[in-house]
């Protein structure tokens, strides 16, 4: 039996909401803050992240000899190593991959790491929402745009903003073929 809650335990209770409890790790907030990341993004790449490491250790506990086992974990690391998760093709680095590896192949975060953009990532941010990168002939607009490895070499200023640049940088040509 429960006894009846005094009055400043109900007054104080009135206050939390339990139905929409969030534990705020120290991790999960510094990952937030470094990649610039809200929360739905962290619990998805959390989620995607759980469904690899159940997949890969299901592929894992198979024999080594089972054909399915190969065609399985060949085709998850090949969509792994594709997407950048992973660096080198190997089953045992599937369970390397957390939200860390999903946020370094955000658009934002790939063009500071490849020395497009040299300023704070919440500017290459607003660059991205704003609409002064494209990835091969699109617009990217969505800064959570992955970067897989094929789009790698085809992420691009705009024209608009590429003159905008050169003209700040002196080193804009007027002649245009």
């Amino acid at each position: 039996m429960v006894r009846k809650l005094r009055y400043h335990e109900r007054k104080l209770l009135k206050k939390v909401d339990f139905i929409n409890w969030s534990t705020n790790s120290v991790k999960e907030t510094a990952i937030m803050r470094k990649y610039h990341i809200n929360r739905q993004d962290y619990t998805k790449y959390n989620k995607l992240c759980h469904e690899i490491w159940q997949l890969c250790d299901r592929i894992s506990r198979l024999s080594p000899d089972d054909t399915f086992r190969n065609g399985c974990s060949q085709q998850l690391i090949e969509k792994l190593y594709s997407n950048g998760l992973i660096k080198t093709k190997r089953l045992k680095k599937c369970n390397s991959v957390n939200v860390k590896s999903f946020c370094r192949r955000r658009l934002a975060v790939y063009m500071i790491q490849s020395a497009m953009f040299s300023g704070p990532l919440s500017t290459a941010v607003k660059y991205v929402k704003h609409g002064h990168v494209r990835v091969g002939p699109n617009v990217v607009t969505d800064p959570a745009f992955l970067v897989t490895r094929t789009h790698e070499d085809f992420i691009s200023w705009t024209e608009s903003f590429k003159t905008k640049i050169d003209t700040y940088n002196e080193i804009r040509d007027d002649y245009k073929d």
